[in-house]
């Protein structure tokens, strides 16, 4: 089945990732491109997945960022995480700030947050 790409991050956190989606029988495959990591940055990989199994990887996630948000003691809207960037429809809702936006821009004018189609 063709695999794609759903995120990069950093190997420690990959490493994690993986341990948790294993658990639940979730097999993500972890490459290395030079492309996606720039000069002196810490080491980034791309974890790559079979479609089928992208709501259950989004749930594993969704998870654990919510137990580190808890830990954490901050006041997060949850509703908000569940809202996810279409390049396809008019506008979006950013997750980590609430704000509406067209989706001709690919950066939250709020906050920041960098959406990749």
């Amino acid at each position: 089945m063709e695999k794609e790409l759903i995120g990069i991050i950093d190997l420690a956190e990959a490493k994690e990732l993986v341990e948790k989606l294993i658990e639940k029988e979730i097999y993500v495959e972890i490459k290395h491109n030079d492309k996606t990591c720039v000069k002196g940055c810490s080491v980034k990989v791309e974890i790559w997945a079979e479609q089928k199994d992208l709501p259950a990887i989004a749930e594993v996630i969704s998870h654990e960022k919510m137990k580190v948000l808890d830990n954490e003691g901050l006041d997060i809207d949850k509703s908000l995480l569940d809202h996810v960037f279409d390049d396809e429809a008019k506008t979006a809702v950013c997750p980590a700030c609430g704000t509406s936006f067209s989706t001709e821009c690919k950066e939250c004018p709020e906050c920041g947050l960098v959406f990749i189609p």
